[in-house]
């Protein structure tokens, strides 16, 4: 397996408008609903810092390298909740929107970059379906999904 072939990809459906999509993946008040507790905090323009924080700890550090309002964003960040994520280099992760009618939409997830199987592409592998489920379950109904304690 080549670093080109070390790639997370996930495509699914919301049944929620583009906007609505957007909005929850961008204001950090939603991001907490569903994405590990933490918030995005970013001013989110080319070049801007984006960081994922659980109250004042930060949890993901990057910087916006591309985004298109409503559609596209495309950040360079690193994880940093665990000695061994910290230790990895940073990795793209791109979120791009496709309205499906007024009424749903399409989003992608292309997280790439990785030189080998790190420990940042492992457990991003576990848990990028946990943030997508419960951000789906969050636009669709209005509440974040709940799931038990994992052991």
């Amino acid at each position: 397996m080549t670093a080109k072939d070390l790639t997370l990809s996930y495509e699914l459906y919301l049944a929620a408008p583009a906007a609505d999509v957007w909005k929850a993946l961008t204001d950090g008040a939603q991001t907490e609903q569903y994405f590990y507790g933490t918030r995005l905090v970013s001013s989110l323009k080319p070049g801007a810092p984006l960081q994922y924080l659980a109250g004042e700890a930060k949890m993901v550090e990057g910087e916006i390298v591309e985004i298109e309002r409503g559609r596209r964003l495309v950040a360079r960040q690193r994880s940093l909740w665990d000695e061994k994520v910290a230790a990895d280099p940073a990795s793209t992760v791109a979120w791009e929107l496709t309205p499906m009618g007024e009424r749903a939409t399409r989003l992608t997830l292309v997280q790439s970059g990785f030189a080998r199987e790190t420990e940042t592409y492992t457990q991003h592998a576990q848990g990028w379906p946990v943030i997508l489920s419960s951000l789906k379950t969050l636009v669709e109904t209005g509440k974040p999904l709940v799931l038990p304690a994992q052991a």
